[in-house]
């Protein structure tokens, strides 16, 4: 009897360690196993309008010198058009308000060849790409002080617009002159405006401005 009873109870054990033995994974496989899958990088999507994707557009400076005001008025002419940003050109040392002692000025100054010093200088030069210059004709040229401002900068992948006003010799040697002082610049057709009308010239300013290939 005690024979079949200890028989019976090994079988009993035989059977339990058979159960136990099965392929079902322990929490600590199935935690290990949910660890490796979080490694993979979830593959990433590049939101709309990012940096890379956008180009901002150029901007537009008018940059003038003005003795009388007839210029600086079609240079606001010109920023109601573009919408670019006014910059006045100034010599340190302020020219003389009389016309005749400013005549006897800028002769000499194109007989020296000089380039007086200016008084201020435009920031964040590099993020214009159209500028326009703008100056009064001087004993039939550009006062040294524009070349003084071209010079002073890299033309380099810029767009130079030219605008006039005089008393009816239009651009004078300037236009000549301005791509040794503005190197590597692209120099578009200009605009001469008579100083005695130019309160009425904001039609030729804008067609002007429409007839030009900024592209």
């Amino acid at each position: 009897m005690k024979k079949m009873f200890f028989l019976l109870l090994s079988m009993i054990l035989a059977f339990s360690l058979v159960s136990c033995s099965g392929e079902t994974p322990s929490s600590s496989d199935s935690s290990e196993s949910t660890s490796q899958i979080s490694e993979v990088p979830a593959e990433s999507e590049e939101p709309a309008g990012s940096a890379e994707s956008t180009t901002e557009a150029g901007r537009t400076l008018i940059a003038y010198f003005s003795w009388s005001g007839n210029t600086e008025q079609v240079a606001q002419m010109i920023q109601s058009q573009t919408g670019g940003e006014l910059f006045e050109i100034s010599p340190l040392t302020p020219y003389t308000d009389d016309y005749n002692e400013l005549l006897d000025i800028a002769q000499q100054e194109q007989a020296d060849d000089v380039r007086p010093e200016l008084a201020n200088q435009v920031e964040n030069w590099d993020s214009y790409d159209i500028i326009f210059i703008g100056y009064p004709n001087w004993w039939g040229d550009a006062p040294m002080l524009i070349y003084s401002f071209l010079e002073s900068y890299n033309w380099e992948g810029k767009t130079l617009v030219p605008f006039c006003t005089s008393g009816g010799s239009a651009f004078g040697r300037s236009l000549e002159k301005l791509p040794g002082s503005a190197s590597g610049a692209t120099i578009l057709e200009g605009l001469h405006i008579s100083g005695s009308r130019v309160d009425g010239v904001d039609g030729d300013v804008a067609a002007w401005i429409d007839s030009l290939d900024f592209a």
